[in-house]
């Protein structure tokens, strides 16, 4: 009844949404991908698929930065099992695609929403032995079906926000319902553990897993390849500060820090990278208002004498962090939740960020207490962050050196989940563990370590 109910209130949304997605079928641009997410015809079925393989599923392009590692070591792991991976958005699609190279034997898709004809068709095709979800993007119907054919289901790099345990504990039942169709949910911390067992979650299910991204931080850039960077930007030979993923409202905030320190320090410069890039132009104006030249990567133009590169490109922000003395990391000064830390602090170099970093909560608490990161409410406490470590090298080079340390302390992540694949994989066989292998006790930490 839960079920017929659930499609009902599906096809009526779909229905009173259909002057809109008309429109859209109607255009040539959007037809591919709305004929995929809505399940139409048969065109976008993927070919059937051999009995038993693995399936990975990640919303979008954060998500599937998370996923690659995990997906390449299951296959390496189970090696005869055919692996596939689906998506929700055209962008995660294209990110995948590149990430996983033309010759990739990866069966890579958009997955439909979640419609039940859709959802039948597609999982009929794949026939999965292991179904594996990265962080988000729980759906009834998805779970239903899956469950339906005993396919074992697992829930990696789990995170629940303080908006999302609010959501979770307003519809406890809901919730606790797809939550609990998981066979294994392991969570990147215990503070998520706890909100889950909170609000109902067979503790059976739950795992600290730890959080895949700190495996899938960036190796550090070699001295030959900073050079090389740091000319192309026109940045060689200077000292340079990065603020990355920035929001609206820390543009400025973060400009205004960096042109205090540049009256003192006239060879420092400035990598900017908006979280949105599309933004560059008005990066661009608040910088020329405040007296400082800049230049937009985007324009594929450089100039030696720029006081700010405006990197307002996708997927070169990793790599211009180890061009840092210091570094930012936005959408923690509003209440966005903050983005990767990891991505500087792999390369080695002191960050800062803002009081709103509950996206990353116990990453932000564990390297603020290694002694690599620092919290700064304001862009008067990020100018003096960066001017002490621009004054003392030998700190930039410890709080350097901790962030690094920490980063690699915490890895682990990927083969925790796959040894959770592994025991998924056995008891839907049938394979009951050796009971002198001891598998690791992953629930008894804090979500890091080896």
């Amino acid at each position: 009844m839960k079920r017929l109910a659930y499609n009902l209130f599906v096809s009526l949304g779909l229905a009173a949404a259909a002057p809109v997605l008309a429109p859209r079928l109607a255009q040539k641009r959007f037809r591919r991908l709305a004929k995929v997410r809505l399940g139409l015809g048969s065109g976008w079925l993927p070919p059937k698929q051999e009995k038993g393989g693995i399936w990975v599923h990640a919303l979008s392009v954060g998500e599937v930065a998370s996923a690659l590692p995990l997906l390449k070591a299951l296959g390496e792991a189970f090696p005869g099992r055919p692996l596939i991976m689906s998506v929700a958005t055209d962008q995660g699609h294209s990110v995948a695609k590149k990430a996983l190279g033309a010759d990739s034997e990866v069966l890579l898709l958009v997955r439909p929403l979640d419609l039940p004809w859709a959802v039948d068709r597609l999982i009929d095709r794949i026939d999965p032995g292991l179904f594996c979800l990265v962080e988000g993007d729980i759906w009834p119907n998805w779970q239903w079906s899956l469950a339906a054919r005993g396919v074992p289901r697992m829930l990696v790099n789990g995170r629940v926000s303080p908006r999302t345990f609010k959501g979770y504990r307003r519809f406890a039942p809901l919730a606790r319902g797809m939550l609990n169709g998981f066979d294994r949910i392991l969570l990147q911390t215990r503070v998520d553990y706890e909100r889950m067992a909170q609000v109902g979650v067979r503790p059976k299910r739950l795992k600290v897993g730890g959080n895949l991204k700190f495996d899938t931080a960036p190796k550090i850039l070699t001295q030959g390849e900073k050079q090389t960077l740091a000319r192309e930007m026109g940045l060689l030979g200077r000292q340079v500060l990065v603020a990355g993923s920035t929001h609206p409202g820390e543009e400025g905030p973060c400009l205004k820090a960096f042109a205090r320190l540049k009256k003192d320090h006239s060879e420092l410069a400035l990598i900017l990278a908006p979280r949105d890039v599309n933004t560059g132009p008005v990066v661009f104006e608040q910088a020329s208002q405040l007296g400082l030249k800049s230049v937009q990567a985007s324009l594929n133009n450089s100039d030696a004498a720029a006081d700010v590169v405006i990197l307002d490109v996708l997927g070169r922000l990793a790599a211009a962090y180890a061009l840092a003395e210091a570094a930012f990391v936005g959408g923690s000064w509003q209440s966005l939740g903050g983005h990767n830390l990891l991505e500087p602090a792999s390369q080695g170099v002191p960050v800062a960020y803002g009081p709103h970093t509950y996206n990353f909560l116990e990453m932000a608490k564990q390297l603020t207490k290694a002694g690599g990161g620092v919290r700064v409410k304001d862009s008067d406490e990020l100018a003096a962050f960066w001017g002490d470590i621009l004054a003392n090298p030998q700190k930039a080079h410890d709080m350097g050196r901790r962030a690094r340390r920490f980063c690699l302390d915490h890895q682990g992540a990927v083969r925790r989940a796959v040894l959770e694949a592994g025991a998924l994989l056995r008891e839907k066989d049938g394979i009951h563990p050796d009971p002198s292998h001891k598998e690791p006790d992953l629930q008894s930490g804090e979500g890091y370590g080896r």
